[in-house]
Order: C-alpha cells, then structure tokens, then sequence
C-alpha cells in the first residue's frame, strides 16, 4: 500500500472509530465493528485491494458520521477474503431492488485511441 493510501485508510479509520458509538442502533455498531475488522484484515499488497479498502472504508465513514448504515453494511462482510469492487456491490444491490435491472459483473475500463490522422476512432 502506498504512503497516501496508509494515511488515508488510517485517517477513515479512525474517524469511523470516534463516530460508531454514536450509532442508535447496537446491531449497526456491530456491523460496523465486523466491517472495519473485515477491511483492516485484507492485505495491502496489490494496488487494487488497496483501492477496494479505501472505497469501502469511506462509504462507511460518511454513513457512520450521518448515523445510519445502509448498502453493504446492513448485512456482514463476506466470510472469504475476495470483496468485488465497491460500484459493482452497489450495482448488485440497485439490481435486488429493481428487478428488471440486469446484474453487474466486473467493470473493465474502456479505452479510446485515436488513430495517427486523428480521423478514426478506436474503442477497446
């Protein structure tokens, strides 16, 4: 994990430590507490485990400061170590709720190249 990514992981962390008293009910403070460990417990070894963490961990600092745990926190964290990327639970969430919405799978980036002219576009 970068130095910026361990500050700011360390940062939410800790924010979300000194908010989560603060939460009525004591099952969020539950959920809370088994999310933090959850996340704390990934390995940061990868780029993209870090970014999946520091996601997470936002989402769940601004709902503790605003005292009310929705999306991924009102249920535990998945027991095996593989969390998908935060827009794709939000998306699978959207999708529960919305039956008609198809299911999110894994978001590749697309690229856009343009050729050496400048005329002709390339998507990938």
């Amino acid at each position: 994990m970068g130095a910026r990514d361990s500050v700011e992981f360390t940062n939410a962390l800790g924010d979300v430590a000194q908010y989560s008293h603060m939460l009525e009910s004591p099952f969020d403070r539950v959920r809370c507490v088994e999310w933090t460990r959850k996340l704390a417990s990934l390995p940061d070894d990868c780029l993209e485990s870090c970014k999946i963490k520091n996601e997470y961990l936002q989402l769940l600092r601004i709902q503790v400061r605003n005292k009310f745990l929705h999306g991924p926190f009102v249920t535990p964290p998945p027991e095996d170590q593989k969390l998908c990327t935060l827009s794709e639970c939000l998306g699978n969430l959207m999708a529960k709720q919305i039956p008609y919405l198809p299911r999110v799978g894994p978001i590749s980036p697309i690229l856009h190249h343009k050729s050496p002219d400048g005329e002709g576009l390339c998507v990938s």
